[in-house]
């Protein structure tokens, strides 16, 4: 077996069971970071289906890279599984119109430096917070986007002609109610777990 590294040692296990095609360290895997890649897919133009069919792809490749040679893995199994399905996706979106689709060998590992982890994920955090803020009603969102650009509470009333104490009890309820969107959906206990 080929040399294997990773920065967290359960990581270092999955893919020590990859390589094995142990059918239960594959369904862990999946159970590990397919539902991001679902959720993120789904969000950019694609289906379940598509996903899944991506993240296969993305598997059948690592597990191709895992038999030829050394793998040193410096960002978590999880993220790494996106960031190949997320190239993955963004190719067959560019091929789309084309009958042709990379082969799995043309798919780059990357080995990822902390600076890229860390603009993944606040790229997907910031995914996270749009897609819940825009889910919000007209005038919740009115309401909060003056607060974030530091409008008046005295102005917004006017904008919307009604009191400051109403302003000031919507902006709580918008809040929430946005609050509890975002820590409800699964891509938010994702980015959390550490």
């Amino acid at each position: 077996m080929k040399v294997i590294k990773a920065s967290n040692p359960q990581d270092r296990q999955l893919l020590e069971g990859l390589v094995k095609a142990d059918s239960q360290v594959i369904e862990r895997v999946y159970d590990l970071a397919l539902p991001a890649v679902i959720n993120w897919i789904k969000t950019n133009q694609g289906t379940e289906a598509d996903a899944k069919d991506i993240f296969q792809e993305a598997l059948l490749a690592l597990y191709g890279k895992l038999q030829k040679e050394e793998l040193v893995l410096t960002c978590t199994l999880k993220s790494f599984l996106r960031i190949m399905c997320r190239n993955l996706w963004l190719t067959r979106l560019r091929n789309k119109n084309r009958s042709a689709v990379s082969p799995l060998e043309d798919i780059e590992l990357v080995e990822l430096d902390e600076e890229i982890i860390r603009r993944i994920e606040a790229s997907e955090r910031e995914q996270l917070y749009f897609k819940h803020f825009d889910a919000l009603g007209e005038n919740c969102r009115k309401i909060l986007q003056w607060f974030f650009d530091k409008v008046s509470l005295k102005t917004i009333a006017a904008k919307l002609d009604t009191s400051e104490n109403y302003i000031k009890k919507r902006k709580f309820i918008c809040k929430e109610k946005l609050t509890k969107a975002i820590q409800a959906d699964p891509l938010y206990k994702e980015l959390t777990k550490k």
